[in-house]
């Protein structure tokens, strides 16, 4: 018998993933705690329920999709949380990006319960189709922590969503690497963002950066699928928005200084985005940083500044 899902947390990507499920024709109970998100699931034939908890009750495998360390232990762990209602052998599959501690203390937490967890974070996708396009097309990695028999038994849901899975061994550590992973990320970003707007103060076109870049070392997977298609299309809509791009740099330096490991650049990606913040950019795509740093510099990347000989 096809396993009943419960998904907890309908954003951009929670939404995706209930189309997806839906599709592979499972049985799929939904929870968000702005109900008005449930209504596009309901009408594609998911059923609602009034709590994280009486989700629990009523799935053998739950999803967790949510933004922050906080909103996970409170869906976890709250009266009405997924521990107060979940039977034995339930499984979770928290694809929510949040710190390795957390990770660790659900694990523990739902062990008490005879429930197994898995921190499964995701990313990436196939070429043109990174962030939402990747999940959307179905073509993203896990990154996988917890019981081996708990990451066997998830294999068959994560092949709805995503294309690759990846068993990086004890609870934690597919938090560990997702972190990793957004910081190189958020990185790349600042670097073509800097870039690009040097490029237009110097006169010169982005289409014709990306082009010669297609064949230098500045190429990336960054650069190609995802900051350039937004680029071109001038698309700022999230996408991977600026207020999760600095959560997860946040949570990369409390790794780091834990494990008593400087991040220099790190530092100073949190406080960009932490800029663009302060401006109102939270809720944006993080590639809005090309026109964020091209206003600071008056060079806007769209109207490159005429070259002018000596």
């Amino acid at each position: 018998m096809t396993e009943k899902i419960g998904l907890v947390g309908l954003g951009a990507i929670g939404q995706i993933y209930a189309g997806h499920l839906l599709r592979a024709k499972h049985q799929l109970y939904v929870f968000d705690k702005k109900p008005e998100r449930m209504n596009q699931a309901v009408t594609n034939g998911a059923a609602a329920t009034s709590s994280a908890r009486e989700l629990a009750e009523q799935s053998d495998v739950i999803i967790l999709a949510l933004p922050s360390p906080e909103a996970v232990e409170h869906a976890m762990r709250d009266t009405d949380g997924i521990l107060a209602g979940a039977r034995a052998r339930t499984l979770i599959l928290d694809v929510s990006t949040i710190n390795p501690d957390t990770s660790v203390k659900m694990y523990h937490a739902a062990k008490e319960r005879g429930v197994s967890y898995l921190d499964a974070p995701v990313s990436g996708g196939a070429k043109g189709g990174a962030g939402t396009d990747g999940a959307r097309n179905a073509t993203i990695s896990f990154m996988v922590g917890g019981d081996k028999d708990a990451f066997e038994r998830a294999q068959p849901i994560m092949a709805i969503l995503g294309k690759r899975w990846f068993y990086l061994g004890e609870a934690g550590s597919g938090s560990t690497v997702k972190l990793i992973s957004n910081l190189m990320a958020g990185l790349h970003n600042l670097v073509a963002t800097e870039a690009f707007v040097l490029g237009a103060a110097c006169g010169i076109a982005p289409e014709t950066l990306l082009e010669v870049f297609d064949g230098t070392d500045a190429k990336s997977f960054w650069l190609t699928d995802y900051f350039a298609p937004r680029i071109l299309r001038k698309d700022f809509e999230p996408g991977f928005s600026v207020d999760l791009q600095y959560k997860d740099h946040r949570l990369a330096g409390e790794l780091g200084k834990k494990l008593n490991v400087p991040l220099l650049f790190n530092d100073l990606a949190t406080q960009f985005y932490q800029m663009m913040r302060a401006q109102g950019l939270g809720s944006r795509d993080l590639v809005e940083s090309v026109n964020f740093w091209g206003k600071l510099c008056n060079a806007d990347i769209y109207h490159p500044r005429e070259q002018k000989s000596e």
